[in-house]
């Protein structure tokens, strides 16, 4: 008798304690990208970026979702000349040159080596060889800005998706949007979540996980795990939904 190739497979994996799944059509769990836009789906009309830097993804949401309005939040001066520049080429992209956070006003941003690992946090010392580029070569202060009051005075009633990479501010600005989470009005959230504090006050993953678990937002997956030289797990990407019912 012949046995198939997959039964094979699940035979020999089952002697290890592991038991082989086939996914749904369409979901990737090794590309955060096309599963946020899979979540999304095609009729994806708003997207938030916070943290856009250069414009490098803004783009890339501008071109693969071509009914969406992209809204991207870049604070640092020289990175928002770069997206300026791309948005005079895609009418759909928005660019605000401010900061997301839990209040509006003005606050201190550390400029970092690496310009992408700039924030409203202080960079602190963790003994990996990152803390290089998120050393901190200067400041400069900024306009910032919520989610709920951005999206009340642009009339923006829901968020398709939301992604945010703000080293560490992530727990901030989801609190500046407890209007929008608390009606389930973000559809996806991707972000980066932080398993090392390298900046002063910033959030950690279980803090962001747990504050979406009170308003009903729930885990989907995790992405683009990076370790420092030890091993230990510093950063990923992960996506939440709204909790069904």
């Amino acid at each position: 008798m012949r046995v198939s190739l997959a039964f094979a497979a699940q035979r020999i994996f089952g002697m290890f304690g592991y038991h082989l799944r086939k996914l749904e059509h369409g979901v990737r769990i090794d590309d955060s990208f096309a599963e946020q836009l899979r979540l999304a789906g095609d009729a994806v009309t708003t997207i938030f970026e916070v943290g856009a830097a250069d414009g490098r993804d803004t783009r890339t949401y501008a071109e693969r979702c071509p009914k969406a309005i992209v809204h991207a939040f870049e604070p640092l001066p020289e990175n928002f000349a770069k997206l300026h520049s791309i948005a005079e080429t895609e009418p759909r992209i928005v660019p605000v040159n401010m900061a997301v956070s839990s209040k509006v006003g003005t606050s201190a941003f550390h400029i970092a080596a690496l310009p992408d690992a700039s924030s409203l946090f202080k960079p602190r010392s963790t003994g990996s060889t990152f803390d290089k580029y998120t050393a901190e070569i200067g400041v400069v202060d900024v306009q910032v800005v919520t989610l709920d009051s951005y999206c009340e005075k642009a009339v923006i009633p829901s968020i398709d998706l939301l992604k945010m990479d703000a080293q560490g501010g992530e727990l901030d600005i989801l609190k500046g949007a407890a209007n929008l989470l608390k009606k389930k009005g973000i559809r996806v959230i991707y972000t980066e979540v932080n398993f090392m504090r390298m900046n002063e006050g910033s959030c950690l993953f279980h803090e962001v996980t747990g504050y979406l678990e009170q308003v009903n937002y729930g885990l989907h997956a995790i992405y683009n795990q990076h370790h420092n030289q030890f091993g230990r797990l510093a950063w990923a990407d992960a996506i939440y939904l709204p909790n069904i019912g």
